[in-house]
């Protein structure tokens, strides 16, 4: 009788087990920047999120891809974005769903140009705001130097009979700052400083 040839049969436990793209992708970002499985996990689900939301909101586009194309989709979404900010990546997906009017899936560069312009506009608040509260800040110090508060009335402030000029003998009253963290610090040299400034290391002098 002729032996019938044996069917090779494949291994369905290793198939299963073969990481996907995706998987790759993310452990191989994971290695490159110190992940751990949680800030792993974390930004698997905003990427994911992220194309689900777009894959919703234009079925068309990707309805016909395979498995693999998702998948293939996925691992590159997550090398591209892996830098970002997750809170900055979902405001641009809605700014792009929300702004569109072709119904065409977006591309990563138009995602990425988004990014760019929250992350220019976010720069512009930060330097803003870091404008207005230097402006509070001067503010409220020369109002205190105002009301008294300055060098003259500092306890670390030595008032010295100095020269107006080298050799002369008429003298006025110098001020020369004692507190060696201050920037104003002078000791036993310098030339003096002035009512007008105050630093974050005043104390006002006791009366004697």
């Amino acid at each position: 009788m002729q032996q019938q040839p044996i069917k090779q049969q494949h291994d369905l436990t290793q198939i299963n087990n073969t990481p996907t793209f995706a998987e790759l992708a993310k452990n191989q970002l994971m290695h490159r920047y110190g992940m751990t499985a949680q800030e792993g996990a974390i930004y698997d689900a905003e990427i994911s999120i992220g194309l689900l939301k777009l894959r919703t909101a234009f079925p068309t586009q990707t309805r016909n891809y395979s498995d693999r194309e998702h998948d293939m989709l996925m691992a590159l979404w997550l090398e591209i974005f892996v830098a970002i900010e997750p809170g900055i990546f979902h405001e641009a997906i809605m700014r792009f769903v929300a702004a569109d009017r072709k119904g065409f899936f977006p591309s990563l560069g138009q995602i990425m140009g988004i990014i760019e312009d929250i992350q220019t506009e976010r720069e512009r608040q930060a330097t803003e705001e870091r404008i207005k509260t230097h402006a509070a800040y001067l503010r409220q110090t020369q109002q205190r130097i105002d009301s008294g508060e300055n060098c003259s009335t500092c306890k670390f402030c030595d008032h010295r009979d100095t020269p107006q000029k080298p050799g002369s003998a008429k003298t006025e009253v110098q001020l020369y700052c004692q507190n060696p963290d201050s920037f104003k610090y002078e000791g036993q040299y310098g030339h003096g400083t002035v009512a007008t400034i105050l630093c974050e290391h005043y104390e006002k002098k006791l009366a004697d």
